[in-house]
């Protein structure tokens, strides 16, 4: 029970973490570009994951590089989607909409695994719906690009979760892990040289978010989340992580003056709570 206890305040401190993403990335944009921010997270979250993981991964065999390109490849997308998208919405209205990858899953597991989602599933994202449009519409009706993006980066993760689950099963999920974060940032490194210029930022500001983003929101994050997901049920671990949006807003509001409309407020609350539902009842 008290190590139980343990891996449950493991993971509370992980989805703070996680929950501070968004507004660190919101900060990092002001002194640097999309795909700067990526690699270097990305190549930092790497060099301390093999630091301490090494042992762990070794020997890597061709199986395992082949596998973590093409999950290292959908992740890329996935943090393109999140840091365009944060870029041009706010870092609370980001983690709410990408938290809704909770409720997207059931419906890929029904499409590649011909796991039926429960009838409740179909009432919770008609919530989650009416939740979207009251947090992102704005006066004239309209929703923003960042939204937008937001949005599609939950799809990619999700299928990113739901190919995860495929490949692990005959892999190493260790040195899965650490490789796809190699590739990430190199697939990153590359697309810089003919969108962006390489420049490396000379902001103090910008590095101590840049190494909170590589070692704790991504190299610490996702290790400790591996390792707690041995230790406690799916249920507890989805719950906790569900508080993830709660966090962001909070360090939104504290680190980039983000305020929420009553309207947004309301459709704040609706997605939370139907993620909460989503992650207790799978």
């Amino acid at each position: 029970m008290q190590e139980n206890y343990k891996y449950n305040i493991y993971m509370f401190i992980v989805t703070i973490f996680f929950g501070m993403t968004y507004a660190l990335t919101k900060i990092c944009l002001n002194y640097s570009t999309e795909f700067h921010i990526i690699s270097f997270r990305f190549l930092i979250a790497f060099i301390v994951s093999l630091i301490f993981l090494y042992k762990k991964i070794s020997p890597i065999k061709i199986r395992e590089l082949l596998c973590s390109f093409i999950l290292g490849l959908i992740l890329f997308l996935v943090f393109i989607a999140m840091t365009i998208g944060v870029k041009y919405t706010t870092a609370t209205n980001a983690s709410f909409l990408i938290s809704l990858s909770v409720i997207f899953i059931p419906f890929f597991s029904w499409i590649f695994n011909k796991e039926k989602p429960k009838k409740s599933i179909f009432i919770v994202i008609f919530i989650a719906l009416i939740g979207i449009m009251l947090l992102t519409l704005d006066k004239n009706l309209q929703f923003h690009i960042g939204d937008i993006l937001c949005l599609i980066c939950a799809i990619l993760f999700t299928f990113y979760v739901i190919l995860t689950e495929k490949i692990v099963k005959n892999n190493n999920p260790v040195a899965l892990s650490v490789l796809q974060f190699a590739w990430v940032s190199l697939f990153s490194f590359l697309l810089q040289y003919p969108i962006e210029n390489f420049v490396i930022p000379k902001s103090k500001i910008f590095w101590l978010s840049m190494v909170l983003l590589g070692v704790f929101c991504t190299a610490f994050g996702y290790i400790i989340q591996t390792i707690a997901q041995k230790k406690l049920s799916s249920i507890v671990v989805g719950f906790i992580l569900s508080l993830e949006p709660v966090f962001s807003g909070i360090f939104g509001y504290f680190f980039l003056n983000e305020y929420l409309s009553f309207q947004q407020y309301i459709g704040a609350f609706l997605l939370l709570i139907s993620v909460i539902y989503v992650s207790v009842k799978n």
